[in-house]
C-alpha cells in the first residue's frame, strides 16, 4: 500500500516566495493563495518578451514548463511525487506526456470531489488550439482538464521531471480576475468561477485522490 501523501494549505505570498516553496517540495503537496495579482512564466519563456508590455506586474519564472499564468484570483497547487511513491516504469518516468496522464486522473477525481466538474479534454468535443499564445488558459490541448459541459479550461497544469520524481504546478481560477489586471495581461479568456471553493476543501479532496 502506498504511504499517505501529505498535503498542507499555505497562506498568501508573492510569486518569488511561492515558486521557491514549490521548488523546495520533495514529497507531498500544498494548496496556496496569493497576496496580490501576479504572473508566473514557464521556465522556457522569456520574461523580457512576455512581460514587456506590463513590466510592473509582479512575476516569477516557474520551475515547471508551460505558458504564462495570471494569479491572484486562483487556488494554486504545488505537488512533488517521488518515483518511489509512484512506482512507475522507467519508460513512464522519461515521458512528460505519460507522467502527466498518470497524474491527471487523481487531479480530475479531486476536482470533482471538491465540486468542480472536470474531465480530460480528449474525452470531450472541445479540444482546440489558439495557435502561439502566451496565456496558458487560451489554449486547450487533449490532455488539459476542462469542464465537460462547456469545454472551458478548469485547471492549468505544468510539470518538470526530476531525478527524484516529478514536480507539478496547477492553477485553478475560483473567481474572475480584476478586470484591469486581466486586460493588462491580455487574459480576457476562459476563467472558472468557484467562489465557495476553499483551499482547505481542495486540499482535503487532493489528499483523498492521492491517498493509498
Amino acid at each position: 500500500m502506498k504511504p499517505v501523501m501529505p498535503w498542507r494549505v499555505d497562506g498568501p505570498q508573492g510569486p518569488r516566495e511561492h515558486m521557491a516553496a514549490d521548488e523546495a517540495l520533495v514529497y507531498g503537496g500544498r494548496v496556496y493563495t496569493w497576496d496580490a495579482p501576479a504572473v508566473t512564466l514557464g521556465r522556457f519563456q522569456d520574461p523580457a518578451r512576455v512581460m514587456a508590455a506590463h513590466p510592473h506586474l509582479p512575476h516569477a519564472v516557474r520551475p515547471t514548463g508551460g505558458k504564462a499564468v495570471l494569479h491572484g484570483h486562483d487556488l494554486t497547487i504545488g505537488l512533488a511525487v517521488p518515483w518511489e511513491w509512484a512506482n512507475w516504469s522507467e519508460a513512464e518516468r522519461r515521458s512528460v506526456r505519460l507522467v502527466y496522464r498518470r497524474l491527471a486522473e487523481p487531479l480530475v477525481q479531486a476536482l470533482n470531489q471538491a465540486g468542480v466538474a472536470a474531465a480530460l479534454a480528449e474525452q470531450t468535443p472541445f479540444v482546440r488550439s489558439a495557435g502561439k499564445v502566451a496565456d496558458c488558459f487560451a489554449h486547450i490541448a487533449p490532455n488539459d482538464i476542462v469542464d465537460p459541459k462547456t469545454g472551458r479550461k478548469v485547471c492549468g497544469c505544468a510539470l518538470a521531471l526530476r531525478e527524484s520524481g516529478v514536480l507539478v504546478q496547477c492553477s485553478l481560477p475560483v473567481r474572475l480576475p480584476d478586470p484591469e489586471v486581466a486586460n493588462l495581461f491580455g487574459a480576457q479568456v476562459i476563467y472558472g468561477q468557484y467562489p465557495h471553493l476553499t483551499a482547505e476543501r481542495l486540499a482535503d479532496a487532493l489528499a483523498d485522490a492521492f491517498g493509498p
